[in-house]
């Protein structure tokens, strides 16, 4: 009972620690943040060239105009990847890194799967005494 309960402490802190690591960190996070304002900011830059220069307005206008529409376009489009981006990026995250916790566990289970067949193969199983996964009853017993 007592390894039992040791293999699910053991469970849950793993479980914890894949899911702290799928998170983004603060440092990610800035990052992303920098670059998304600045490629906003270059998109806005460029359409505002192309296509804003041209309203009959004088340059004070044209330079509030432009730091509305930057800073509008991007508070919009980070709002929108905040509603509905950001959750999908850290699920998708968090499932691929549980996914690679079992799949790791199940290599390591199909390797002492192989080791075992050899052994049993090979006649040494009788030297060996696979760990139980309970205490004998005697043991329980010499406690009391």
């Amino acid at each position: 009972m007592l390894i039992k309960m040791q293999q699910h402490q053991d469970l849950q802190l793993n479980l914890h620690e894949v899911i702290k690591m799928a998170s983004l960190g603060k440092d990610t996070r800035l990052v992303m943040t920098i670059l998304f304002v600045g490629a906003v900011s270059g998109m806005n830059v460029y359409f505002y060239a192309n296509y804003g220069a041209d309203l009959p307005w004088s340059k004070l206008s044209h330079a509030v105009l432009f730091s509305l529409l930057t800073i509008g376009g991007i508070m919009g489009i980070k709002a929108f990847f905040d509603l509905v981006m950001n959750d999908r990026m850290e699920l998708w995250l968090l499932d691929r890194k549980i996914n690679m916790y079992w799949e790791k566990k199940n290599r390591e289970n199909q390797q002492k799967q192989k080791i075992t067949d050899h052994m049993r193969q090979n006649g040494l199983m009788s030297n060996y005494q696979a760990p139980a996964d309970e205490l004998p009853s005697s043991f329980l017993e010499q406690m009391q």
